[in-house]
């Protein structure tokens, strides 16, 4: 996760100084997080029921946040591809 972080706080594009606002940092890690949960096997009932907490935890609401970037950032392309390289799970 280090490296997810580090290049979430890059520049969105060569040449330019803005970086990912935060709200747009935490939907792409509640994204990967509920990704790589969702994936994961549920090997017996303890990491069963830790892995339905994690998924709980990062998959839920992200339909409605993507909506709400979507309008926060309309007209910004840079932003708006972010989105676009997570689709909906």
């Amino acid at each position: 996760m280090p490296y997810l972080l580090l290049a979430l706080t890059m520049p969105v594009a060569a040449g330019s100084q803005q970086t990912l606002p935060e709200d747009l940092v935490a939907f792409i890690q509640d994204y990967e997080s509920c990704e790589h949960f969702s994936g994961e096997e549920p090997y017996d009932a303890e990491r069963r029921a830790f892995l339905n907490e994690q998924i709980e935890q990062s998959c839920t609401g992200l339909e409605a946040q993507r909506s709400a970037l979507s309008q926060r950032y309309a007209g910004q392309a840079e932003l708006l591809q972010h989105l676009h390289d997570h689709p909906p799970l």
